[in-house]
């Protein structure tokens, strides 16, 4: 009998081994894809040999191996020659690659691509805009303008989870590959139904404590705020190189009554945490599309967030409030007037933030796109 089911290899991490927006969403996109007539394989450098459960499926895995001697250069060639050992053994295994992010797996794929080893099509999906992002890190390369040329000639397509990534795609002369825009998803779970909002606003922010996040500017914001007789408290869940210095930084502006740094969320804790929140913030320089914010617009969470072209263009359209990155003077003024904010306003913004997640952002609606999408590339009839 012939297996029609598309077979898929996802070039990226999963967590628990790394546990970040990029490989959350890998997650969910493998859990729903079993479910729908595929066969998924993951390949990753920090994650084992073997299988892993995911939603209610078992996963084939595969480690890289990445060279920790010769430096930088030595961990990508040992990734390169790990990922061509694994396509001359299973050459006839996939239809289609699925790569998180334009780092070493869509360079190495795209190699093997050029060089003739395989000519499995190739969908890339760029992680962040902007910061040390992934145009940053091609741009550090030697010689990227070669791996640009390979990248833009032997991707098949390209989906933007956030717009502002298409012009740094424009200004790495990556052109051709045709483009996608569908975002990242979130599963629904029960509507939790808010009916006050406290005098005493509580923030929640959730994530890794790095300088990407903002976090040291929210607290100098909320400094400010405290100054002008606003009342609030702000509960920080998670973990990172960051916290001895946040935590610092708190005392020194006086305002460690009115933080809360919790220690890490887990994913079975994220929705009571936010569930005892009335605004969720994401002060970052620069994204890609939070998950995070998805997870508190889910929650009906109105959002503080950023202006970094991802989940910003649906939170303008009344779900929360956005400001610029990196400025502490829109971001004070934001601040100012979610504490100035009705009760019946914070709680319409976060009906609203359900609704575009319902409507939107549903993990199953957006792994069937993704999945047309794979399917499209590997069978242009399609």
């Amino acid at each position: 009998m012939v297996d029609l089911r598309l077979r898929i290899l996802v070039l990226a991490n999963l967590p628990p081994h790394v546990m970040g927006g990029a490989e959350n969403q890998v997650s969910r996109l493998v859990a729903c894809w079993t479910q729908q007539n595929t066969h998924v394989e993951v390949a990753g450098h920090r994650i084992p040999k073997g299988q892993q459960q995911i939603g209610a499926s078992l996963v084939r895995t595969h480690h890289l191996r990445s060279w920790k001697t010769a430096g930088r250069a030595g961990r990508a060639l040992g990734y390169f020659f790990s990922l061509l050992k694994l396509v001359l053994q299973r050459k006839k295994d996939f239809d289609v690659v699925y790569c998180r992010g334009l780092g070493d797996g869509a360079i190495a794929m795209a190699l093997l691509r050029w060089l003739g080893f395989c000519r499995w099509p190739l969908v890339a999906v760029p992680i962040n805009a902007r910061g040390a992002g992934d145009a940053s890190f091609i741009r550090s390369i030697p010689g990227w303008r070669f791996f640009c040329r390979r990248l833009n000639q032997e991707i098949s397509a390209i989906n933007l989870i956030n717009l502002e990534i298409a012009h740094e795609l424009n200004a790495l002369g990556i052109t051709k590959p045709p483009r996608s825009t569908i975002p990242n998803g979130i599963p629904l779970l029960p509507k939790l139904e808010r009916s006050s909002v406290a005098a005493t606003r509580r923030l929640v922010w959730t994530g890794r404590l790095e300088p990407q996040k903002g976090i040291d500017l929210l607290l100098t914001a909320l400094a400010a705020c405290q100054a002008a007789g606003k009342h609030f408290h702000l509960t920080l869940w998670g973990d990172g190189a960051l916290l001895p210095q946040l935590h610092s930084q708190a005392v020194a502006l006086g305002l460690i009554e009115r933080v809360s740094f919790a220690g890490v969320c887990t994913a079975e804790q994220v929705r009571s945490a936010l569930q005892d929140a009335d605004i969720f913030v994401l002060p970052s320089l620069y994204e890609g599309m939070s998950n995070s914010a998805l997870e508190a617009m889910e929650a009906s969470l109105p959002v503080l967030c950023t202006r970094c072209g991802g989940i910003d263009q649906s939170v303008a359209e009344g779900a929360g409030w956005v400001c610029e990155p990196n400025d502490l003077a829109t971001l004070e003024i934001a601040l100012l007037d979610i504490f100035d904010a009705s009760d019946e306003e914070v709680l319409a913004r976060g009906r609203y933030a359900r609704a575009l997640v319902e409507s939107r952002f549903n993990i199953q609606q957006v792994a069937t796109d993704n999945l047309r999408l794979l399917r499209s590339v590997s069978n242009p009839s399609v």
